[in-house]
């Protein structure tokens, strides 16, 4: 046995030499590249293969709660699956983290989680993997046409707002330190039209109602038209209260974005939703300030609060009666441009749809300014 460096090992009493062989030199070989060049080539309308990295559900949790309870958030998601290994699924963490950081509707979480998903679906790498190039390759992804029909799969509106879920997601890995740099940053949204108002004509208006008078519940079904005429969304109007409704006014407590306020209500509406209230209480039913102001008369769901689905079929329903392509949130589009157009100051309108934003309430604005154009030519005679 030959003696090398000395290599010293220390006991209780004394320190003593020990023999030590000779160690080869070790060559470190670079891994994955092949792989990871490879994925970078593929077909972007393909979904990205399996990294089963992230997926051993034994042995990661354990090692991966450890690990990072020492590092806390100092350490990259990279960091994390070089050196623990094999690691629980870490994209459906950071969602999870996500969502719990931001203050968002459950409908908005959905949306969110939907998004999300859809890019998890086309590809398997982890987050902090993910390059700039991926990103393009996802959004020419969501730009595709359906084959068959030569049409476009998604809208430009589903396409925008998934690419602004992921660059919000990023944003968060980003300050979060889970990632150290963000490949969204590059890539750039799909430029939407100006939306416009959907509002329905009076001729129009006048079908709808005619349609809920002759449908099996015309009490309930022409009480619910006036109060979605007068701007609440379905959901708005699905979590409406006795309590909420004084005979005169409702009061919104639960919205979209908490753009909750009170809206005035017109005779006419006022007559129609005490109509359909005094036929219930004559059906035998107790009315309570707890209890809701719309209900199902379904056989299936009856007597229970109308859903937000139960007002889509309503809608529907009408739509099939007088051949209108109609949806619920018209009535609120029209009562906006309705009251623009009757020179109801911008601003108090705002107040009762209870939009917080100006640029989302243009489309209201500049229908009635078109209309108000065309009254203008229409009185000095045209050219």
């Amino acid at each position: 046995m030959t003696w090398h460096r000395p290599v010293l090992a220390a006991t209780s009493r004394s320190l003593k030499l020990m023999p030590s062989r000779s160690i080869p030199d070790i060559q470190i070989v670079p891994t994955r590249t092949t792989k990871k060049s490879a994925q970078n080539e593929r077909d972007p309308y393909t979904p990205q293969p399996t990294d089963n990295r992230e997926t051993n559900a034994e042995e990661g949790p354990a090692r991966f709660e450890q690990f990072h309870c020492r590092t806390q958030s100092s350490v990259t998601d990279a960091t994390l699956v070089k050196v623990v290994g094999s690691v629980t699924d870490l994209r459906s963490r950071r969602v999870d983290e996500f969502m719990q950081a931001r203050s968002l509707a459950p409908k908005s979480q959905r949306a969110y989680r939907q998004d999300l998903q859809r890019f998890r679906d086309w590809t398997q790498s982890n987050w902090s993997e993910v390059t700039p190039r991926q990103i393009a390759q996802f959004k020419h992804y969501l730009l595709r046409l359906d084959p068959e029909t030569d049409k476009r799969v998604l809208s430009d509106a589903t396409v925008s707002r998934t690419l602004g879920t992921l660059k919000n997601f990023y944003g968060f890995l980003f300050r979060s330190r889970y990632v150290s740099h963000d490949p969204t940053t590059e890539v750039a949204r799909p430029k939407l039209k100006e939306p416009t108002a959907q509002n329905l004509k009076s001729d129009e208006l006048e079908q709808v109602f005619q349609a809920a008078a002759k449908s099996h519940l015309p009490s309930r079904n022409l009480a619910l038209i006036w109060v979605l005429l007068h701007g609440l969304r379905a959901g708005e109007v699905s979590a409406l209260n006795l309590s909420d409704y004084d005979g005169q006014r409702l009061t919104i407590r639960s919205a979209k974005a908490d753009s909750k306020g009170v809206v005035p209500l017109t005779p006419v509406a006022v007559v129609a939703l005490s109509a359909y209230l005094e036929w219930r209480q004559l059906q035998g039913e107790i009315l309570q300030p707890t209890s809701p102001v719309f209900v199902s008369h379904s056989r299936r769901n009856q007597g229970d609060r109308l859903s937000y689905d139960g007002i889509r079929k309503v809608v529907e329903s009408i739509s099939l009666t007088t051949g209108l392509d109609i949806h619920a949130h018209q009535f609120r589009h029209t009562f906006a441009t309705n009251l623009v157009l009757k020179g109801m100051n911008p601003y108090h309108v705002m107040t009762l749809t209870r939009h917080k934003s100006v640029q989302s309430f243009r489309r209201y604005t500049k229908a009635a300014d078109q209309v108000a154009a065309e009254a203008a030519f229409n009185e000095v005679g045209g050219i």
